[in-house]
């Protein structure tokens, strides 16, 4: 299966894809990613001379917590978001513990002006004499729920049609998967995958 990788603005370091990459898609509010999956890549990549490691930041909701601005902030000052601020809060933390020094790189958004036009576009689609005006109101509203926030969420993560974060992709450099798992892995599994 061939990744459809669509990058957004460098918010640290830089990468060049490899001949071995591991890519771990991520969330700003996902205390998961932050108490797990960030610090195994570290682990992972200090582990592996050669594998090409980098963090996506990426968002599928709460777009306001999950974007360029507050992972610059993640990364920067440790300042943590809602739920990732509340699971560290818990083990009397008020920041992020650890600094993590990995590239990010934002997944790609789509401008907020393309998303209006996609709105407009659509709607105007419905707008047809033969419908009548509940039917037309109707059928706005459920798109302004289910189809306008496709448009703002990060192209990788719906292209690759992820499951949620943490997503972890080990590619090539042809952009070929030849590994992808949701969630979190043992590191000794993960290890043993990249050995192979």
């Amino acid at each position: 299966m061939q990744l459809d990788l669509q990058l957004g603005e460098t918010v640290q370091g830089s990468i060049a894809i490899s001949e071995r990459n591991l890519m771990l898609v991520f969330q700003v509010n996902c205390p998961g990613c932050l108490s797990r999956a960030l610090p195994m890549l570290s682990k992972i990549s200090e582990a592996n001379e050669g594998l090409n490691c980098f963090a996506l930041s990426t968002a599928f909701e709460n777009f306001n917590l999950n974007n360029a601005k507050t992972t610059a902030a993640l990364l920067e000052q440790g300042d943590l978001t809602l739920h990732s601020k509340r699971y560290f809060a818990q083990l009397g933390q008020q920041r992020l513990p650890y600094k993590f020094d990995l590239p990010v790189i934002m997944d790609w958004f789509m401008p907020d002006q393309s998303s209006s036009k996609l709105s407009e576009s659509i709607i105007n689609v419905f707008d047809e004499e033969r419908l009548s005006a509940g039917v037309k109101q109707n059928i706005k509203n459920h798109l302004a729920q289910r189809l306008i926030p496709m448009s703002q969420m990060g192209r990788t993560f719906l292209n690759n049609d992820f499951q949620g974060t943490p997503t972890w992709v080990y590619f090539n450099e042809d952009l070929k998967i030849i590994e992808s798992w949701f969630g979190h892995k043992e590191l000794d599994w993960v290890q043993a995958l990249l050995d192979k």
